[in-house]
């Protein structure tokens, strides 16, 4: 009887002690004149330069949180585990005693939880296990190792014209870079200086270099270099090493460490951002995600991720390796509006088993396009030339390849880059779920954009009235040849437009692109908001 009596009080204190994940989000930034008075007070040089180039205007989500607001939730005993100003708020573990305390303060707009069932159940399913799914196999190797990923891309035509990531900066979020100090295979970006610096969020210091290995072969496939024997997608970006995801168990602070992360790369001027990563279940059930929660919307680490790309990030990530599993669906962030989605290729151009299929939860085509990912070529820590498998490696060998493109386009909006490797890509007019839009060729898409007479951030073009509820006016002080409808993810609802005024009526809100081509070979994408 004592024994049921002693379970039973540890069973109340439990439950009197259970913490929720939550956002504290507060009401305001009454310090936000003060920033933009100042705008390099809270954004580096670089960053400003990225939004004066895409025409993106300062917001509210750059302005710092306040910080009078941040000392009086910790005064009461709260400890963040991420401040985030993109979101105005605190993430942190909270009693449901110290929710409504907060929920009480007058600053604070609402305390928004992570949890989406109720009560706690141990997930006896998930086991700490490798999460990336990446299987290494030694080989032997012979000169050239990484060229049948790279030219699956035909990534090695702007190679060949000098376009190799060069002053394009690119921040990895993974779980760990051991080896990256050290091995030679990362020779090349310390001598050149081409690693400028990370941080580790997990544990809250500057050691980068250490945790999980995934993020070291995850560089690897961009900026690896051996002379003779491997090169990465993007040998010559800049890069940032950033430590957001714990290995040793799936827990939702990793959202807001990623959004840490997202945050500081932004901050800092980055131009791409990799990520191998995927969240959909975790240990503690009641944070587990549905497939209607992969709407683009739902998911943290989603939002975060399209503020991102919204402040002119182009925001990579993997699909996720579920395809051959009871969820088989693509995992947050992949579900992202503006998200470059990646799946995995073998080496004949079919997908792979373990690639996650979309399409999202309302009805976008999801992956984007494909790359190498079965057997693809990395670099181990301790520096030898190993094969792996996942879309964690498709992942990155993408985004150094449109690091490279980039570079090659540094005025055009990547929202039209994007578009670009699209219509490039094999399976564009017959997307598939597992797929995408398929393997793209970034010659075909280098030379569509380059046959355009002058490829430039000068707007000749005018839309209006933009947002609209119904009907839009394109003009131009040049003709117009022809004009496509192309909804975010792609998908091209409307062409051979031959009226400068368009019909979105019937069509759902949202965002969608208008491709214009005038008579001089001009392209240009605009972005157009039905509401």
């Amino acid at each position: 009887m004592k024994t049921i009596f002693t379970f039973s009080l540890l069973i109340i204190s439990y439950f009197a002690a259970a913490q929720e994940f939550v956002l504290i989000r507060f009401n305001d930034k009454p310090s936000s004149a003060t920033y933009f008075a100042n705008p390099t007070s809270m954004l580096s040089q670089k960053a400003l330069d990225r939004r004066e180039k895409y025409n993106i205007e300062l917001n509210m989500q750059d302005v710092p949180v306040e910080q009078t607001y941040i000392s009086q939730v910790i005064a009461l005993g709260i400890e963040p585990v991420v401040i985030s100003k993109w979101f105005n708020g605190i993430f942190a573990e909270l009693t449901q005693t110290q929710i409504t305390q907060i929920e009480n303060l007058p600053f604070v707009q609402e305390v928004e939880t992570f949890v989406k069932s109720n009560g706690f159940q141990k997930n006896e399913n998930y086991q700490v296990q490798d999460k990336f799914n990446v299987e290494n196999e030694v080989t032997d190797f012979v000169y050239g190792t990484t060229e049948e990923q790279i030219t699956q891309l035909s990534l090695d035509y702007l190679h060949n014209l000098g376009f190799t990531g060069e002053g394009i900066t690119i921040a990895v979020l993974d779980a760990g870079f051991p080896g990256v100090d050290v091995a030679n295979g990362f020779n090349y970006l310390r001598d050149n200086g081409k690693i400028k610096g990370g941080y580790n969020f997990v544990d809250d210091n500057d050691s980068f270099y250490t945790r999980g290995s995934h993020g070291t072969i995850v560089l690897s496939s961009i900026g690896g270099y051996i002379e003779n024997q491997y090169v990465g997608t993007a040998i010559d970006s800049d890069f940032y090493l950033f430590i957001t995801e714990k290995t040793e168990e799936e827990i939702p602070q990793e959202e807001a460490w990623w959004i840490a992360g997202a945050e500081r790369a932004d901050s800092i001027g980055v131009d791409v951002i990799n990520t191998s990563l995927g969240y959909n279940e975790f240990d503690d059930s009641r944070y587990n995600y549905q497939y209607e929660d992969m709407n683009g919307q739902t998911a943290f680490i989603t939002r975060g991720a399209q503020i991102a790309s919204e402040k002119g990030i182009m925001v990579v990530n993997s699909a996720g390796n579920a395809g051959d599993s009871e969820w088989h669906y693509i995992t947050a962030p992949a579900d992202g509006i503006d998200i470059f989605t990646i799946g995995s290729v073998r080496s004949n151009g079919n997908p792979s088993g373990f690639s996650s299929y979309g399409p999202t939860a309302d009805g976008r085509i999801k992956p984007d396009v494909s790359a190498r990912g079965s057997d693809a070529l990395v670099i181990t820590p301790d520096g030898n030339i190993d094969t792996a498998s996942g879309t964690s490696l498709s992942s990155p060998i993408m985004a150094g390849a449109m690091a490279c493109f980039i570079q090659a386009f540094p005025e055009v909006q990547p929202s039209a880059l994007r578009q670009q490797v699209r219509e490039s890509a094999s399976h564009f007019n017959n997307p598939t779920n597992q797929l995408g839009y398929g393997i793209p060729d970034f010659e075909k898409a280098y030379n569509n954009l380059l046959s355009v007479s002058e490829v430039s951030s000068e707007n000749s073009i005018s839309i209006y009235p933009n947002p609209t509820k119904g009907f839009i006016n394109v003009q131009s002080d040049k003709e117009i040849k022809s004009l496509q409808l192309i909804s975010v993810e792609g998908k091209v609802i409307r062409k051979n437009l031959d009226s400068t005024q368009i019909d979105l009526n019937g069509l759902p809100n949202g965002i969608y692109f208008l491709k214009v081509e005038l008579s001089n070979g001009r392209i240009q994408f605009e972005k157009v908001v039905k509401k």
